[in-house]
């Protein structure tokens, strides 16, 4: 069958319409570009939207919160990982991109003392300044903000239910301007429109792709939109572009196990552990203690080694034991609203998942880690474009944002930081397509297109016996066995195998002939992606032989933060196969990271010691750090920095 085609000229396309895609589009546009935004899904139907809705804004509640005390902070949070420009990107666009969200609509509370948006009373995940913002309406409020940037947006077009398969580009051979043989650049792309059964050719000279991260590949253990299916990385590395970080998922430790409808939603995060909150196995043996001053990472590999060693629940994750936080005579009480306040919706998560008994914390929670941020992505500069390799030279067009960029985040995201993010490499990458596009608006011929329509129309009618949405299922469940929070050599060669035996199968997928909304081939397409993804994610864990931030080795080795630190990239070749190879990055000043690994040594030693005391004593404390925290409405109040009254709030979100 030859699928209808529909042919479309534009300068820019944007590959998703959450915060980071509707930031590009409206960037592009106000440049004079012509903006085509390609959406799965309604407009504004992201993770953005499902989020909790905070924002980092540099100097929201520190006067002395410098862009360079915020871009160290990234490199620190991050193992040293990230790219020392493009944080300094991040530090310097920080407010300007939060006023972005702002001029559309957001409204957050004002500090009329300072003058700006008003930050929590809290230094959240691993900041090391108070600076983040939160909103009444959560991540509704900013979704909403986003779309009107979309469908207010001058000379932007946008296509909902509508999958974007690939970027065409040609080499240098094809090109005008003496280019050299090994160059490319990107000449447009191809588009299903479910709703219409077409597909869309959209010929342009740049693309930005801010589709999202690849959590789905985890499903059912995350607490993302189920949209998230690798499709950002598998289109950049098909493409021909480098990867960085593969290797470098978050996984949130505390998220629900059952029921079903619940399974992977967030409960909690390490800071709900509070003072006295432990981590305990199946028979209520300790697995971790001081839970609160632990990073995520931490946590999850706690858990999951705790369940490959035989000491897992029922349902494959332990217990986070807040019981003796609850009892307390005293300061118990205080500690309930604490939990009321500092994670609302995953305290709601809980009470309805788990019953009364739990909601009243009268029986600990049971906990397993779920699949929740990308931290690698494209290789790209400080501008969000396309990086050359040392060896190559980077697509000319192409360039991205949110999830599907690398170098921001390294090892580890600081809590509140991805709302940041959107609105500023959104605007960057869409000011750079924008000026790529306008400096280049050659129109390609139609032949360059034509090996893609006629490989992507020939699935259409494909005889077969398989169905693709059952080879997802079994990916899935091999994806959480394998490349989950806990790996080892054994176990990636394992799903190797596994992607190697569903990669050969692709061809004995049944696909209906008709156009539209066919979804059996949306469900061939989004296999396809998540099994180029997991390929990716495999090659980069067998890179980095040890565990560092989100990814964890139980048979290698925790990787020094004095080595010399370095980032994997991952590229695909011709015949379908990743390469892989080391990026040396540049590593914090050493006194400054021995300060930090001080200070969290000494917060460590505190809670110890508050924890040893006479019960009597112990609780008196407790309670009064407590109050020192709220205030008389029931809000956190500001704490002096370092003190350990201090602690469950540091370690919010981390």
């Amino acid at each position: 069958m030859t699928i209808e085609t529909e042919w479309r000229d534009y300068d820019v396309v944007v590959v998703g319409s959450g915060g980071a895609g509707s930031a590009a589009a409206q960037a592009a546009s106000e440049k004079g570009a012509r903006v085509l935004v390609v959406s799965k899904d309604p407009i504004g139907c992201s993770d953005t939207k499902i989020s909790e809705g905070k924002v980092t804004v540099r100097a929201a509640g520190d006067d002395d919160d410098t862009e360079q005390a915020l871009s160290d902070n990234l490199r620190m949070g991050g193992g040293s990982l990230p790219d020392k420009a493009i944080t300094e990107a991040f530090a310097h666009d920080n407010r300007a991109a939060y006023d972005w969200y702002r001029q559309r609509g957001l409204r957050p509370k004002i500090d009329v003392e300072r003058s700006g948006p008003k930050s929590d009373s809290m230094a959240m995940g691993g900041h090391t300044r108070r600076r983040t913002v939160g909103h009444a309406s959560s991540g509704v409020a900013l979704s909403h903000a986003t779309w009107n940037a979309v469908v207010q947006g001058a000379r932007i077009d946008y296509l909902e239910d509508a999958w974007f398969l690939d970027v065409v580009t040609e080499s240098g051979a094809g090109m005008d301007r003496g280019a050299d043989e090994g160059e490319r650049r990107i000449v447009g792309g191809i588009v299903y429109d479910a709703s219409r059964g077409k597909l869309v050719i959209v010929r342009a000279s740049a693309v930005v792709v801010a589709a999202g991260g690849l959590a789905t590949l985890f499903f059912p253990k995350t607490d993302t939109m189920r949209g998230n299916t690798g499709d950002s990385y598998a289109v950049m590395a098909r493409a021909g572009a480098d990867l960085i970080d593969m290797e470098q998922i978050q996984f949130l430790p505390f998220c629900l196990t059952s029921p079903p409808s619940y399974e992977g939603l967030l409960c909690g995060e390490p800071s709900v552990a509070s003072f006295l909150g432990d981590l305990r196995d199946k028979d209520g043996k300790l697995i971790m203690d001081c839970v609160t001053l632990r990073t995520r990472a931490e946590c999850a590999a706690a858990i999951m080694l705790a369940v490959e060693d035989g000491r897992g629940t029922e349902n494959g994750g332990a217990y986070l034991d807040l019981t003796a936080n609850a009892q307390a005579p005293l300061s118990g009480v205080y500690f309930k609203r604490y939990l009321e306040l500092a994670m609302p919706s995953a305290y709601k998560h809980a009470r309805q998942a788990m019953g009364k008994a739990a909601g009243k914390l009268e029986v600990p929670w049971e906990v397993r880690p779920a699949a929740h941020y990308m931290m690698g992505g494209l290789r790209a500069d400080e501008h969000a474009a396309a990086k050359a390799d040392t060896a190559g030279a980077a697509i000319a067009g192409l360039f991205a944002a949110g999830q599907a960029m690398g170098g921001v985040f390294g090892a580890n995201r600081l809590g509140s930081t991805a709302l940041a993010e959107c609105t500023i490499f959104g605007i960057r990458s869409g000011h750079s397509a924008a000026a790529h596009a306008l400096a280049n608006r050659e129109v390609a011929d139609k032949s360059k297109f034509e090996p893609a329509i006629s490989a992507i129309s020939a699935l259409f009618g494909q005889r077969g016996d398989l169905a693709a949405a059952v080879l997802k299922v079994e990916l899935q469940r091999a994806a959480w066995e394998n490349i989950g929070p806990v790996r080892s050599i054994a176990r990636i060669e394992r799903f190797e195998a596994v992607c190697e035996n569903l990669q050969a199968k692709l061809a004995n997928v049944a696909i209906p002939v008709y156009g539209g909304w066919n979804q059996a081939f949306i469900e061939y397409q989004e296999l396809l992606n998540m099994l180029t993804v997991s390929r990716a994610v495999a090659a980069a864990a067998r890179e980095r032989d040890g565990s560092v931030g989100g990814h964890v080795r139980s048979d290698g080795p925790n990787i020094s933060v004095f080595a010399k630190p370095y980032s994997t990239q991952i590229s695909m070749q011709a015949d379908g196969q990743f390469v892989s190879r080391r990026i040396d990055r540049e590593g914090l000043p050493f006194g400054r990271l021995a300060l930090y690994l001080m200070n969290d040594h000494w917060r460590k030693f505190k809670l110890r010691m508050l924890r040893r005391l006479p019960e009597r004593i112990r609780d008196r404390r407790i309670r009064d750090h407590y109050q020192a925290i709220m205030q008389k409405s029931g809000g956190p109040q500001e704490i002096e920095p370092g003190s350990l009254a201090g602690a469950p709030a540091e370690a919010m979100s981390r």
